[in-house]
């Protein structure tokens, strides 16, 4: 008979663990909540203006100025509510100076706002002081999906820490864990939904834009201009410092002059400030340039029109898309798929996982196949190195420039190292993918303690490439219990026993077997913290090349009263 290891009674941690476990979730849940609410507020009051009473107005100031982090566009204008005149500085709602981080753009509000003219304005009925010229945007509401991110992940944490409470393994009736593990997938599918958003708002609004703006601006205009004058924006954060370039140049179209400040479609602060200054130092004030000018808006320029390493930020919200839409689908499918039965001890047990039904025989499949590790490996590597190649495009303009990093070209070795066993992983797995893949079958519907389980298995392909073909039944036990606020699970294999193990190649290609399941044994048996797996492995040794293996799950029944 199998027994449990002491282990199973710290299962639930101490008391200081998860206190110090839920303080760490509540940090990222206040995080989250904090700015959640920011940006709601934000988005509620632009929704408000606009039941605000439009009104006619006179612009009778403006002005473009420098700061330090852009150019500052100011307007005052006056307007008149029943028969008084009122003045207002207020271009939004809670901005009275608009920054831009293109000059062109401040400009243009100064084309548009320019004194003496008349335009609309938007007025507070219950307060005839507070007026705005133009509405905000109420896409600044989907900014709230990243926030959310760390509300589900600080959540989390919180839920699961107490969710597990207590000294012995709890058991459930199939109504209560079927809701719980209702709610859990329910949870699951919300943070992936959030991802794939995320990605998408990113996407749509910071990246993908600036990619077709790249691929159009090939019919742009090439013009002459003239550097007005060039420095590196500072931006200060509220823990760190970044910088951007900020060359501003004048040229002429058609007969009228226009101001521009952008040098790539990507723009942007980070850190590395002597990349910038690089830059900068090439477009002196007063030095000739070109420039290509966009002919269906001639106040949108740019200088240069290459996007270079900057395309890889393409991939980052590519992969929160990619991620939040596969683990959505798996999410979803898996809530399908689900299906169980209480056990004599009142636990529910999985008997769908990894398991296909067909007419009485179970096909065991992998829970991830061939080309589900080739997908995953990719879509990780990808993930990884596109954040890492961002900081590594950093060191590299560095020392480009003559002005090396060290600190942050020493700190990167490790991720990219990390990167590049990740990229390693894909070669492995796209050729493992090719072996040849045995197809297991059990021709058992129900296994039970104390049966035997007789199985056949049929291989495709070249089986001469496998050197020697495995099959082992193995059982292990499961234990996961808290460490302070760390969580750990031990593993312990109780049985295992090899039940193919072969060199011929015919053998490899189709046979059969029996395996038994022995009666003193344990039956499949999961609850929160402790867990019973009995699964078949199997080994395809392939030489000068990566080998195949797999773990199929599988449900062993209690055995029937009548067997006793």
């Amino acid at each position: 008979m199998v027994t449990f290891k002491s282990t199973r009674q710290k299962s639930s941690g101490s008391v200081a663990g998860k206190i110090g476990a839920t303080l760490f979730g509540l940090i990222f849940l206040g995080m989250g909540l904090l700015f959640v609410g920011l940006i709601l507020s934000q988005a509620i009051t632009n929704f408000k203006t606009r039941t605000w009473e439009k009104t006619s107005c006179t612009i009778t100031a403006n002005s473009v100025k420098t700061v330090s982090d852009g150019y500052s566009f100011g307007v005052e204008y006056t307007y008149k509510i029943n028969g008084k005149v009122h003045n207002s500085r207020q271009f939004q709602s809670g901005f009275d100076r608009m920054v831009k981080d293109d000059i062109s753009k401040a400009d243009a509000l100064a084309k548009k706002y320019y004194k003496g003219s008349r335009t609309s304005c938007y007025v507070n009925p219950d307060n005839p002081n507070d007026a705005i010229l133009k509405h905000g945007s109420l896409w600044i509401g989907l900014v709230v999906l990243f926030p959310m991110i760390f509300v589900f992940i600080g959540g989390g944490i919180v839920y699961a820490t107490w969710s597990s409470s207590g000294n012995a393994p709890k058991t459930h009736s199939l109504s209560e864990k079927a809701s719980k593990k209702k709610f859990g997938k329910k949870f699951q599918t919300g943070f992936f939904l959030i991802f794939f958003f995320a990605g998408s708002g990113v996407g749509y609004f910071f990246i993908f834009p600036a990619i077709m703006k790249t691929l159009d601006s090939k019919n742009w205009i090439e013009t002459p201009c003239i550097v007005q004058s060039s420095r590196v924006q500072t931006h200060d954060g509220s823990d760190s410092t970044t910088y951007s370039v900020d060359v501003v140049y004048e040229y002429s179209f058609e007969g009228q002059t226009f101001r521009s400040g952008k040098y790539k479609f990507i723009g942007g602060s980070s850190s590395g400030y002597q990349g910038k200054a690089a830059v900068v130092r090439q477009y002196p004030a007063g030095k000739r340039a070109v420039c290509f000018i966009n002919p269906d808006n001639p106040s949108d320029a740019v200088l240069k029109r290459e996007l270079g390493a900057e395309a890889f930020l393409a991939l980052i919200p590519i992969l929160f898309m990619i991620i939040g839409l596969a683990g959505t689908i798996h999410s979803l499918r898996n809530r399908q798929k689900t299906r169980g039965f209480t056990n004599l001890a009142g636990q529910t047990i999985d008997t769908g996982a990894g398991i296909r039904q067909q007419s009485g025989r179970r096909v065991l499949k992998p829970k991830t196949s061939a080309a589900g590790k080739v997908i995953t490996s990719i879509a990780v590597s990808i993930f990884w190195n596109g954040i890492v190649s961002v900081f590594v495009y950093q060191a590299f303009q560095g020392w480009q420039a003559g002005h090396p990093d060290y600190f942050l070209t020493v700190f990167m070795i490790p991720f990219v190292l990390i990167g590049l066993i990740m990229i390693g992983s894909i070669f492995y797995f796209s050729l493992a993918a090719f072996n040849p893949q045995p197809v297991i079958t059990l021709l058992k519907d129900t296994i039970r303690l104390g049966s035997l389980v007789p199985m056949q298995w049929a291989t495709t392909g070249d089986v001469y490439k496998i050197q020697n073909f495995k099959l082992s039944l193995t059982g292990e036990e499961t234990a996961t219990y808290r460490r302070g606020t760390k969580t750990h699970t031990d593993r312990n294999t109780f049985y295992e026993k090899v039940i193919v193990n072969s060199h011929s190649p015919e053998s490899i290609r189709r046979g059969e077997a029996i395996a038994e399941i022995p009666a003193e044994s344990m039956h499949s048996f999961k609850s929160d913290n402790n867990s019973i797996v009995w699964k078949i492995s199997m080994h395809c040794d392939v030489p000068w090349w990566p080998d195949s293996k797999n773990d199929f799950e599988i449900t062993v029944f209690p055995m029937l009263i009548e067997d006793f």
